[in-house]
């Protein structure tokens, strides 16, 4: 029986470090793959400035004439509030790494707070942007038509938009997770799913950072 005892417990040890680096692997491959994810979609935010950048160069006059620039001061705000909630956010996942779910769930509530206020700004931000002079523009087939819809506000709403829907889908999976390690199902043992969602995060951040630089600053 000892003996018996004594194999199973050598054979434990025998299979142990491989099932160890199964699970590093694992993990290794869903990092990968974020990383894949964060460097080949960034490249859609890339191209909406690029977008912003191509119409200013081709216009007389940037934003045009008769339409106000856009106001950074709210914009501010709202860019601290999501610049405050990485650090929290960085803080939370190395709680929960080390078997801390409380401080967890304290540091990302307060980074969702944060998110949410970002989007609440903004959101107001999109819906009372300075409206335009309507003007009478010409259309390729000689059509007249009467409109206050100019480039500059078009493709910020766009911009602005495309971003808030981002970080409304990855708010919301944090979520998922900030109560899933509530009821005890993220923990030490396996965090990645708080680990992907921070990284989602920051991809939220930079991104945004991105399209602030471009729409208010340059």
């Amino acid at each position: 029986m000892q003996r018996q005892d004594t194999q199973h417990h050598d054979l434990y040890y025998m299979e142990a470090p491989d099932e160890e680096r199964e699970r590093l692997l694992r993990l290794k491959n869903k990092r990968n793959g974020v990383a894949i994810f964060q460097a080949s979609w960034i490249l859609a935010f890339v191209c909406l400035a690029v977008v912003n950048l191509q119409l200013r160069a081709a216009s007389p006059e940037w934003p045009p004439l008769g339409v106000e620039k856009l106001d950074a001061a709210l914009p501010t705000v709202a860019t601290l509030a999501l610049l405050l909630s990485v650090p929290l956010v960085r803080r939370g996942v190395r709680a929960i790494s080390a078997d801390g779910a409380a401080s967890f769930l304290v540091q990302w509530r307060a980074a969702l707070l944060l998110g949410a206020g970002f989007i609440a700004l903004m959101a107001f931000e999109w819906l009372t942007v300075t409206p335009v002079p309507e003007v009478r523009i010409t259309l390729a087939n000689r059509e007249t038509v009467t409109t206050a819809l100019t480039q500059y506000n078009a493709i910020f709403r766009v911009m602005t938009a495309f971003h808030m829907f981002h970080a409304l889908v990855i708010g919301g999976y944090m979520i998922n997770v900030w109560r899933a390690a509530r009821r005890g199902e993220v923990g030490a043992a396996d965090y990645w799913p708080a680990e992907a969602g921070a990284k989602l995060w920051y991809f939220v951040v930079i991104a945004w950072m991105l399209f602030y630089v471009v729409l208010y600053w340059i």
